[in-house]
């Protein structure tokens, strides 16, 4: 009676153990996400190459003067145009503006954080890139 008791409480220990293990990992990925909320200029620029985009990444948002890492990719009529490592909110709000002006983009959708802005033509191109 006291083995089967021990081998229970063991087998248990390591059932707990096991499980354990998954949610470390699942909390790690999860930590991971919330201190890096976007992919990487890199990793976009090659999800966007591999899903057939023409992309070009660029120091500087040459229309408006200001330095940011900008990434623009098109594939027929889809395109993201994606700016990361804005430096001022006012560079941010100079981006936005750009982005929403008539001689711009015509149809678009636009996602302004802390550390990016990008403006797109549709959900499919946003997760072509790893940004959903």
């Amino acid at each position: 009676m006291k083995k089967r008791r021990i081998c229970t409480a063991l087998t248990l220990a390591a059932l707990l153990i096991l499980s354990g293990c998954g949610a470390d990992a699942a909390a790690n990925e999860q930590a991971k996400r919330e201190e890096e909320p976007y992919p990487q200029a890199a990793e976009v620029v090659s999800a966007l190459e591999e899903a057939g985009f023409q992309v070009e990444q660029s120091d500087d948002f040459t229309e408006l003067g200001i330095s940011v890492t900008r990434i623009t990719a098109v594939n027929g009529e889809e395109y993201l145009d994606v700016c990361y490592d804005i430096a001022s909110e006012d560079d941010r709000d100079k981006i936005v503006d750009y982005y929403t002006s008539e001689d711009s983009y015509r149809k678009y959708s636009l996602v302004s954080d802390e550390e990016i802005v990008y403006c797109y033509s549709s959900e499919s191109v946003v997760e072509s890139a790893g940004l959903q």
